[in-house]
């Protein structure tokens, strides 16, 4: 089977697409991620294998999203030597179509011709399922993602395998009569089990027993109805019997009796419970007015307690303001003795301040005049500074460095290479004139005899006694002198240029220019290393210093005021005296300072003492008219007749109230509630009980009339014999069923026998495939699934699971091509497409699996989907891009 066109409108995610001109070999369809690649295997399956009007979300799917149009599919391909062009359109206005060389399907008959051509069958069910409805093209389509699998999607499609092995092995599985029979033990086992092994539910055997279960349990249901009116009958017997007792003995109006005796002695005991309630709140009562009296004699004893003792209180007050006063005149009298002292310290530390101040100006006046001298001197040096950079300043600047002396170096430099050069290719003349002749050059000077002469350019000779002649160089000569001339036209613009004559004195004056510059900049350092701050800044200082000793007094006069004749001894006397002088005045002072904080001490505390004695006293004057008005209003001795009287009162309530209480407890009330509840319940009980007696009673008798016995027995009977007709029949079935399984299972294990025959074409073609990827490997297969299940590689055997993502791929896929090759020889459709099945294969593998698609693109087409074009653009095959 070969592609030879596809489009698609509106299909899925693609709008239209068209693919024409397929190869027969290799094609390489790319595409970036979402571009749709997978979208066109999905439109390839739904062409050949999805019914043109089924429904269904897998069908709706088809359609782009959120856009409701018919998804179109036209495919062109080549099978059996025919070519065909199918079209199908979904959704809206579904209709199939397919075309040949002398004939013409539509509609549902193209879904046939299909299945017959390609060899599968169509799904009963909205969805495809790849290993049930699309025969060998599970197989050989290869999803995105599932390319590294074991499973190789074979489902149906195992029959064309078997059916294209068997065409090169011949008989070893017993041919058509061997599969015959084994289809035939099959189709008998699978009357009775699926493919699981468990018995099938639709099956005869599961019918009888299901038919039997339900005999059984129609069976059961009668033998418990007729179970159950038996049981129904004794129950309404023992019912009427309980409900006559209760009749007989009269059991509602006997405890509606028992009640009401309960309910009179209940209310006895709430009148004994209302006269204790009515002695407690008089005893309450009692009591109130018992602590109401108590409490006016206590606060009466307060009162004079109060009194008693704020006036002890007030006659201490008064005795230690008296103590205070005579304290305060004490202080104040030392305080006036201390302050005399102060001023006397203090004038003598003025006398001594005078003294030690005279000391220090006349140490002032030496510190000032030894400033002006060092000033003075750093200025007159300052100013030879100054005077010799005003020098070094009036010598003219020359503007050159040492730029420009390499610039005119390298002028001379050129000028005397193109003078060699010139000088080098350049002719000699040599004149021999004879005695009497002589030769002479254009300005009329005479040429020596045997002088050689260089011609560097056109010159003209005068000979005499035989006239002119003129030289002029050959060869480059004159492109010599240009450049020679060029060179030292530059070198004199360059001179002019920095008003030198040469480049010696150049360099002379380049060097007398550094030199002047160095002698400014010592100068300058030096200037400023004596004077940072500046001449004016200098001079001001000098200016201020001045002034400064202008202040001062005169050196005599500061010797004499200090009182001695040697200055640094005097002033360290004056010093000496000034100290002891301000310790005394500091001492005087801090005494001073005591005094009247103790003096303000004093009066604070006088103060708070006056103002506590007043208070006091006012205390004392409140609490006494107080005691005053309340013995007025009620003596004590009254208030303690008053409490006696309500002691009295509480008393008498009290023992009234333990009479109410004895009366009350010997009622017993708690065992009366108890009872009267008890007797309440108890009547409820009784005539919910006959109630219900006389309601089951009626409706058994109603359910008994109305079911009757006769019939359930018919039916017991006839149930009984159907039950052991039909366990016969399933016995016999049960024995079909396991000589069925038991014929199935020894054929299956014949065939297990030979199928290492069977696989050994497989494993043959996979053979050179698997040579160029995994040389001296073999790959192992489940022999009734035809999964792979491991890869022997120079004989270690590997779980496939355990195989590197890549290797699995890669292994997957040639067993793939290998299976599509057996196909074909066997005369079976076989066209392999790979979405994006080598995305784990690194690139020296992914080099030899071109090899490997290759050699299988020989034998039939290969459709390859892939996002990544570098890495098949060398496989050789056709491209496509999206």
């Amino acid at each position: 089977m070969y592609l030879t066109a596809l489009s698609l409108k509106d299909f899925a995610g693609l709008g239209a697409v068209s693919l024409e001109d397929f190869e027969p070999g290799l094609n390489v369809i790319v595409g970036d991620n979402e571009a749709g690649k997978s979208t066109l295997l999905v439109a390839l399956r739904a062409a050949f294998f999805q019914k043109h009007r089924a429904g269904g979300e897998a069908v709706k799917a088809l359609a782009p999203y959120g856009r409701t149009v018919r998804p179109e599919i036209s495919v062109d391909f080549t099978t059996g030597g025919t070519s065909y062009s199918l079209s199908k359109g979904f959704l809206q206005r579904p209709e199939a179509s397919l075309a040949w060389p002398g004939g013409s399907l539509s509609g549902d008959a193209v879904e046939d011709k299909l299945a017959e051509l390609l060899g599968f069958a169509h799904s009963s069910g909205a969805k495809l399922k790849r290993d049930e409805h699309q025969g060998a093209f599970g197989l050989l389509w290869v999803e995105q993602g599932r390319s590294h699998e074991h499973d190789l999607d074979l489902g149906v499609g195992k029959n064309a395998v078997t059916a294209s092995l068997e065409g090169e092995i011949g008989q070893i599985l017993g041919g058509e009569r061997g599969r015959a029979l084994l289809g035939a033990a099959e189709a008998r086992q699978a009357v009775f089990f699926t493919a699981g092994g468990r018995v099938k539910d639709s099956g005869p055997l599961r019918e009888a027993e299901k038919r039997l279960q339900a005999l059984q349990a129609d069976l059961a249901d009668r033998l418990a109805a007729r179970d159950a009116y038996e049981e129904k009958i004794e129950r309404l017997r023992r019912r009427r019997e309980v409900l006559k007792t209760y009749l007989d003995e009269d059991a509602v109006t006997a405890a509606e009796t028992a009640v009401e005796a309960v309910e009179a002695e209940a209310r006895a005991v709430e009148g004994f419970a209302a006269h204790h309630e009515g002695a407690k709140r008089d005893l309450e009562a009692a009591e109130a007015r018992r602590a109401a009296a108590a409490e006016r004699l206590a606060a009466r004893e307060r009162l004079q307690r109060s009194l008693a003792e704020a006036t002890a209180r007030r006659d201490a007050a008064t005795t230690g303001l008296l103590d205070l006063r005579r304290s305060q005149q004490a202080e104040r009298a030392e305080l006036a003795r201390l302050e005399e002292a102060r001023t006397d310290a203090r004038a003598a530390f003025a006398l001594a301040e005078a003294a030690n101040e005279a000391s220090l100006a006349g140490a002032e006046r030496a510190r000032v005049l030894a400033e002006i001298a060092r000033l003075e001197a750093r200025i007159a040096e300052a100013a030879a500074l100054e005077a010799r950079l005003r020098e070094l300043g009036a010598v003219p600047a020359q503007r050159l460095d040492r730029a420009a002396l390499k610039s005119l170096e390298a002028a001379e430099q050129n000028r005397r290479e193109a003078e060699i050069r010139m000088a080098a290719t350049a002719p000699t003349v040599t004149f021999s004139p004879d005695t009497g002749c002589s030769a002479r050059g254009a300005d009329g000077t005479e040429i020596p005899a045997g002088a050689a002469l260089p011609v560097l350019a056109r010159s003209t000779y005068d000979l005499a006694g035989f006239g002119r002649i003129t030289i002029e160089p050959g060869g480059d000569a004159a492109q010599l002198r240009r450049a020679f001339d060029e060179a030292a036209a530059a070198l004199a613009a360059l001179l002019a240029r920095h008003r030198v004559a040469s480049l010696d004195d150049c360099r002379q004056k380049l060097r007398a220019a550094e030199e002047q510059a160095s002698a400014t900049l010592l100068v300058k350092t030096q200037l400023e290393t004596l004077l940072p701050e500046g001449m004016a800044a200098a001079t001001a200082a000098l200016a201020a210093q001045t002034a400064a000793l202008a202040q001062l007094p005169a050196a005599e006069e500061a010797q004499r005021d200090a009182g001695a004749t040697d200055g640094a001894t005097a002033a360290a006397e004056a010093r000496t005296r000034r100290r002891e002088a301000e310790a005394r005045r500091a001492a005087a002072d801090a005494a001073v300072e005591a005094a009247r904080k103790l003096a303000a001490t004093f009066d604070q505390r006088l103060a708070k003492a006056e103002a506590e004695a007043e208070h006091l006293a006012r205390s004392v004057a409140d609490l006494a008219a107080q005691l005053a008005a309340a013995e007025q209003a009620r003596t004590a001795a009254a208030l303690s007749e008053d409490l006696a009287a309500a002691d009295v009162d509480r008393s008498a309530k009290a023992a009234v109230v333990a009479l109410r209480r004895h009366a009350l407890d010997a009622a017993d009330p708690e065992t009366v509630l108890r009872s009267l509840s008890a007797r309440r319940r108890a009547l409820d009980e009784i005539r919910r009980t006959v109630s219900g007696l006389k309601e089951e009673t009626s409706a058994l008798e109603g359910e008994l009339r109305a079911e009757g016995l006769s019939s359930l027995g018919e039916d017991i009977a006839r149930l009984e014999g159907e039950t052991e007709t039909l366990e016969s029949r399933v016995r016999r079935l049960t024995l079909e069923a396991a000589a069925a399984k038991l014929l199935h299972t020894e054929l299956c294990a014949a065939q297990r026998d030979a199928r290492e025959h069977w696989l050994g074409p497989i494993k043959a073609q996979v053979a050179p495939f698997l040579k160029l990827i995994h040389p001296e490997s073999e790959i192992a297969f489940d022999d009734a699934t035809l999964a792979i299940t491991g890869l022997n590689r120079r004989g270690v055997a590997e779980e496939f699971k355990r195989l590197s993502a890549g290797a699995r791929e890669q292994v997957a896929v040639v067993t793939r091509l290998a299976l599509a090759t057996v196909l074909k020889r066997g005369g079976h459709p076989a066209l392999v497409i790979l979405d994006d099945a080598l995305v784990n294969t690194d690139e020296e593998r992914l080099k030899r699996m071109h090899l490997v698609l290759q050699k299988a693109a020989e034998a039939m087409q290969i459709v390859v989907l892939t996002c990544r074009e570098r890495d098949f653009r060398d496989l050789g095959g056709k491209m496509f891009r999206l």
